[in-house]
C-alpha cells in the first residue's frame, strides 16, 4: 500500500466535528459598543439629581454641578493559528484541507472567549474613576447585590426564591419594574449552569399545571425554560470559573448595564508560508468588558450538591 493510499483509509471520507460549545449565550443580552480605542476606553456617566424645595419668594440658589463619574474597560487580545503542511493536500486526497473547518473552529473559540471576557467585566472588580479627572480607582461588587446561599436558613440551589429576591433586590434600586420592557434595553437576564438550571425545573412551581399552561412556561413541553418571573433564562458552561466548591455563582443583570467594547473587530487571516509552503490560518480579536452600575448587577449563590 502506498503512502496516499494509507492516507486516504486513514482520515475516512468526511470531516466530523467533536461536540463543544460552539456560540455565545450572552451576546444578545448585553450592550454592545464598537467605539472602544486606545489603552483604555471610558464610559461616561451622569449622576442623579434631586430638587430642593424653594422656600423665599426671590431666593436665588447657586447652581450645582452635574455629577458625573466613568467606568474603565481594557482591552484583552487572543489569538490562535493552525498550521496545515504543503503535502496535506495530496496525503487527504478527496478530503482537502479542512481551511473552512479550522475557520469555524476557532470562530466558536473566540465566542467562547468572549462570554469569559463578559463574565469577567460584569462580576469582577470594576475600575472606575470620579468627574474628569483620569484617577481610577476599583469597586467589587457589594454584599447587598449578592443572595446567599443559606437564604431560607440551609443551603440551597437555583430556586424560585432567590431569583425572586434578585428581582426584589432590582426593584428596590429602581433598575427594573413595571415599566421594563422584556426583550429591550431594560431586559433582565440570568446565566445559570446546566446543573443549576435543573435544580430550578425540579421547583414545584416549574412543575405546576398553572404554570405549564402559561404559554411561556412549557419546560417539559419544549425542553426549554425561558423565562422565570420576567426573566430571560440562559444556560452556559461558561460558569465554571466561577464556582468555589460547590457554591456555584449565577449571575443576573440587567441588559443596559453591561457593556462589551470592541477595539478589533474578530478577523481571520489566511496566508501560505513561504519558508514551508504550507497554509496557515489565524483568528484573532480584542475586547473587553465591564459593568455600569453595581446595581445594575445581582449573584445569586447556588449549592449545587443539594
Amino acid at each position: 500500500m502506498t503512502p496516499h493510499e494509507h492516507a486516504r483509509i486513514s482520515y475516512g471520507e468526511q470531516w466530523n466535528a467533536l461536540l463543544s460549545k460552539k456560540h455565545n449565550a450572552l451576546k444578545p443580552y448585553i450592550t454592545y459598543d464598537g467605539t472602544a480605542s486606545g489603552r483604555y476606553h471610558t464610559v461616561e456617566q451622569y449622576g442623579e439629581l434631586e430638587l430642593e424645595e424653594k422656600t423665599a419668594r426671590h431666593e436665588n440658589k447657586p447652581a450645582i454641578e452635574l455629577p458625573t463619574a466613568r467606568r474603565f474597560m481594557f482591552p484583552k487580545s487572543f489569538n490562535q493559528k493552525v498550521k496545515f503542511d504543503e503535502d496535506d493536500g495530496w496525503k487527504l486526497d478527496r478530503l482537502g484541507v479542512p481551511m473552512p473547518q479550522a475557520a469555524k473552529r476557532l470562530m466558536e473559540a473566540g465566542e467562547r472567549k468572549m462570554e469569559d471576557i463578559i463574565f469577567a467585566g460584569m462580576l469582577d472588580t470594576a475600575t472606575i474613576g470620579a468627574g474628569a479627572e483620569e484617577a481610577m480607582s476599583t469597586i467589587a461588587l457589594p454584599s447587598s447585590q449578592i443572595v446567599a446561599v443559606n437564604i431560607t436558613g440551609a443551603n440551597t440551589g437555583l430556586t424560585a426564591r432567590k431569583i425572586r429576591e434578585g428581582v426584589r433586590i432590582f426593584m428596590e434600586n429602581d433598575a427594573w419594574g413595571q415599566d421594563s420592557v422584556l426583550d429591550g434595553p431594560d431586559q433582565l437576564c440570568l446565566a445559570a449552569s446546566p446543573k443549576s438550571l435543573l435544580n430550578l425545573w425540579n421547583e414545584a412551581i416549574v412543575t405546576s399545571s398553572d404554570f405549564r399552561s402559561f404559554t411561556g412556561g412549557k419546560p417539559f413541553d419544549t425542553g426549554i425554560l425561558e423565562t422565570f418571573f420576567g426573566v430571560k433564562l440562559l444556560v452556559t458552561t461558561g460558569l465554571k470559573e466561577r464556582k468555589t466548591g460547590n457554591i456555584q455563582d449565577i449571575p443576573m443583570w440587567l441588559k443596559s448595564k453591561v457593556v462589551l467594547g470592541d477595539w478589533k473587530k474578530a478577523e481571520t487571516d489566511v496566508w501560505r508560508d513561504r519558508d514551508t509552503g504550507g497554509d496557515r490560518i489565524r483568528f484573532k480579536f480584542t475586547a473587553g468588558a465591564t459593568r455600569l452600575e453595581e446595581k445594575g448587577v445581582v449573584i445569586i449563590k447556588a449549592d449545587e450538591s443539594v
